[in-house]
């Protein structure tokens, strides 16, 4: 009796056995370069933005925003780099 329901239990099922998951992939990337905060001059205490001092001010905050951003992109290209090593043509 056992006999059988070994044999019908393995070959009367109409399901086929399930394929295992693949394992994840999992990965440690490493740190990468993080800009420091700029240290943006103030706008206030102008008495006019349209002044040379206003326009020297709006151009460094212009200047130093571009770099931290740059800096920014850059983290995120490492980061993206290390997450996807076989998307790379």
């Amino acid at each position: 009796m056992s006999l059988w329901i070994a044999l019908c239990n393995g070959g009367c099922s109409g399901r086929p056995a399930p394929t295992p998951e693949p394992a994840p992939v999992i990965v440690y990337p490493a740190r990468c370069a993080r800009p420091a905060r700029p240290d943006l001059p103030r706008l206030s205490g102008l008495t006019f933005l349209e002044s040379r001092e206003g326009y020297a001010r709006l151009k460094l905050r212009d200047t130093r925003l571009r770099a931290y951003v740059a800096g920014l992109e850059d983290a995120l290209d490492c980061y993206e780099a290390q997450a996807a090593p076989e998307a790379k043509p």
